[in-house]
Order: C-alpha cells, then sequence, then structure tokens
C-alpha cells in the first residue's frame, strides 16, 4: 500500500536551497544516496537527457517512451543528419517534455567525433515562460 508522506512546495530560492527535486545523470553515490538536483534546470536537464537517450520500446509498458536518436546513429553524418537529428529531437520534447521551449539545436559536424562515429549534441532551451536559457551538451 503506498503511503502519502507528504508534499512540498520546491522553488528555486535561497529558502529552498535544501531540497532535493530529483537524481541527476550520470547515477552515482552521493551523501545519501544518489547525487542529487536542487534546482529546476539541473533536474531538467537530466530529464532532456534521460529521454533523449532512451530507445523506443525500452520503456516496459511505454513502447512509445524515448527519442529514436540510437536508431539515427548509424546513418551517414552529412546534413541531412543534423537536420533529421534535431527534428528528432524536437519532436521528441514536444510530445513527452511540452514546458521545455527549445531555441537552438547545435550538432557537432568535426572530423574527428565522424572518425569516432560520435555526435555532439547542444540543446539551448528555457523551461516555460522563463527568459533564462541553459545548455545540455551530450554525446551520442
Amino acid at each position: 500500500m503506498a503511503i502519502l508522506l507528504g508534499q512540498k512546495l520546491v522553488k528555486d530560492t535561497e529558502q529552498y536551497n535544501d531540497y532535493a527535486i530529483g537524481i541527476t545523470l550520470p547515477i552515482g553515490i552521493g551523501k545519501t544516496a544518489f547525487n542529487q538536483s536542487f534546482t529546476t534546470y539541473e533536474q531538467v536537464k537530466t530529464n532532456i537527457k534521460s529521454l533523449l537517450l532512451t530507445k523506443k520500446g525500452e520503456r516496459v509498458m511505454q513502447p512509445e517512451l524515448g527519442s529514436g536518436l540510437n536508431e539515427l546513429t548509424f546513418d551517414n553524418n552529412d546534413d541531412l543528419f543534423a537536420i533529421l537529428l534535431e527534428d528528432t529531437i524536437i519532436e521528441t520534447l514536444r510530445v513527452w517534455l511540452p514546458y521545455v521551449n527549445v531555441e537552438y539545436i547545435d550538432v557537432s559536424k568535426s572530423n574527428l567525433s565522424r572518425e569516432y562515429n560520435q555526435v555532439e549534441i547542444s540543446i539551448t532551451f528555457r523551461i516555460g515562460n522563463n527568459v533564462k536559457n541553459d545548455t545540455l551538451t551530450f554525446t551520442i
């Protein structure tokens, strides 16, 4: 039987600095159990990364959850590839994290990343109506 633990209003202010919002990626051991996020932007970065790196069909009982980026990783790394990545990211975030507004996506096209079959992606986003932008960078 589930136990209601109580609810706390958590805001990104000094008053609530000690309230953890969630866990961060990569998962690691922190002071208590896992490394935790204490700000909304930090947790949203983790949510975006987790969603985009999840393969469709990987999550039990939610076969549509995920991005499909994994299926694109073996396509030719050309201009069309970057457009496909951007479209996939935008559509995935629109469906699963609608509060995230993507401002800009940069797909790395360096020869070194092509040589190692890697793509570095930087996503500049904002949350809801906030004017503050933040950037998440990761490699697939």
